[in-house]
């Protein structure tokens, strides 16, 4: 229950709360300090006081032979309040100022200790002290009592400090209130400022001042959140308009196709080729859908990286093997210059796939008649990896953005491709903890640039 109704208060009144009990227990204990400190003190007074008025008091007594007394300057005890009862050596009583007193003490024994016994209600010390003549010979005890007053002061004091309780508790709630709703107003005006910001208008900032405080921290990391945020939506808007266009060429291919096989009589060769057609228009999709799939699951660090030790110079050959049938279909010769083994720590799938894709493009975006090289170098600690061609080359301009999904240097896109080839291939070397850089130019020719590291560390 008393969970639930905290959870229903808001900061302000949690912290007003909170800041009152802590006050209250801080003044509580303050005052039970000066409550023991006072007892104490007074008691200690009282005790001494009377042990030093029986010791003067003591001094002006004389006892004769016969038991006869004689005390100087008696109104001064009578004065002061006190009671006395004299005693011979023998403890027998032979003097009192009050019979009341003498009976009510009589069971006391006589010794040096202070004592508290009641009478008439009220609380009172008792000492007693000897007596002693000239010659320091033991005469008598005097047995000396006063009113303590240690009780009444205490009560006194204890009224006042309940009484007066009331009073800060009463500026600790009003006070913590206040200060509670100064701190927590620039997070009441943060609310309001973010409450106008939609997700379709991500582009708003709160601005809020720069304090370098709590809130001035908390108003920044917003911003950035929402310039995250911002982007991502840019990101993903623009994902799905150019997946959505380039899924729906190759489904607009198949859609006429099928289309016309259903409404003209074709003959075999030519039901053939529209099956070929299709599954030509089918592999493209399923490469956008692979490669889209691939690039999802890195970005959201679902891929499993698996780094091992791996022959560059193998890996290299395979895949130029491997794209040498369609480097013949394009008319594009390919190069290798790798002599020597050369070994790396990394991913093998990945890695492969780096190369497929930029040897890929260097052929595609050739021309008749052209040339791709590729060579692979052993630095000190890194491998320099280096693919050229004479290709069409890139605009300066563009350079910047090429490794973003689905950009495309042809706008037109008279050329295939999907756009998201150098995206895969610059995730991998941000995998392999490396850097790549692109050089260009219309009409000549384009080379990538990569350097990684011989060994990883540590694994992702």
């Amino acid at each position: 229950m008393k969970k639930n109704f905290l959870k229903c208060l808001n900061i302000r009144l949690k912290l007003t709360i909170w800041y009152s009990i802590m006050l209250m227990v801080i003044v509580a204990l303050f005052s039970l300090f000066l409550y023991l400190l006072m007892f104490q003190t007074l008691e200690i007074s009282e005790r001494s006081f009377l042990q030093d008025f029986a010791y003067e008091v003591a001094l002006r007594i004389n006892i004769s032979k016969d038991s006869k007394i004689t005390i100087s300057e008696s109104h001064r005890i009578i004065s002061s309040g006190a009671q006395i009862v004299v005693y011979s050596k023998n403890k027998k009583m032979i003097y009192s100022t009050s019979n009341l007193f003498a009976k009510s003490i009589k069971n006391i024994p006589l010794d040096t200790k202070v004592r508290m016994f009641e009478l008439n209600g009220k609380e009172w010390l008792v000492y007693d002290q000897r007596i002693y003549d000239m010659k320091n010979n033991l005469i008598g005890w005097l047995r000396i009592g006063r009113p303590s007053s240690t009780r009444r002061i205490m009560n006194n004091l204890k009224n006042v400090i309940f009484l007066s309780i009331p009073i800060p508790f009463l500026i600790a709630v009003a006070g913590g209130y206040i200060l509670a709703k100064k701190a927590l107003k620039p997070i009441d005006d943060i609310t309001t400022m973010a409450r106008t910001i939609g997700h379709t208008d991500l582009s708003k900032r709160l601005n809020f001042p720069n304090t370098n405080d709590e809130i001035g921290r908390l108003a920044l990391t917003f911003d950035e959140m929402l310039e995250r945020l911002e982007n991502a939506f840019k990101r993903e808007r623009r994902f799905l308009s150019d997946a959505s266009h380039e899924l729906r060429t190759p489904l607009a291919t198949i859609k006429a196709l099928v289309e016309e096989a259903l409404e003209r009589n074709l003959t075999k060769d030519r039901y053939h080729q529209q099956l070929h057609y299709i599954y030509r228009e089918i592999l493209k999709m399923n490469k956008i859908i692979s490669q889209l799939f691939m690039l999802s699951r890195c970005e959201e660090g679902n891929w499993p990286v698996d780094f091992e030790k791996i022959n560059l110079k193998n890996m290299v050959e395979d895949v130029i093997e491997e794209m040498k049938e369609f480097a013949l279909q394009k008319e594009v010769k390919l190069y290798h210059d790798c002599n020597k083994e050369i070994f790396i720590e990394g991913d093998q799938t990945l890695l492969t796939r780096l190369f497929i894709n930029l040897i890929e493009n260097a052929i595609k975006y050739n021309k008749k008649g052209g040339w791709v090289k590729t060579k692979v170098e052993e630095l000190e600690h890194q491998i320099k990896i280096t693919i050229e061609d004479s290709g069409i080359g890139i605009p300066e301009e563009d350079l910047p953005f090429i490794f973003n999904r689905f950009y495309r240097v042809d706008k037109a896109r008279t050329t295939e491709g999907i756009g998201l080839g150098l995206s895969i291939v610059d995730w991998i070397v941000k995998i392999h903890k490396g850097r790549i850089n692109v050089t260009s130019k219309i009409g000549i020719g384009s080379c990538f640039e990569i350097i990684l590291p011989k060994e990883q560390k540590s694994t992702t």
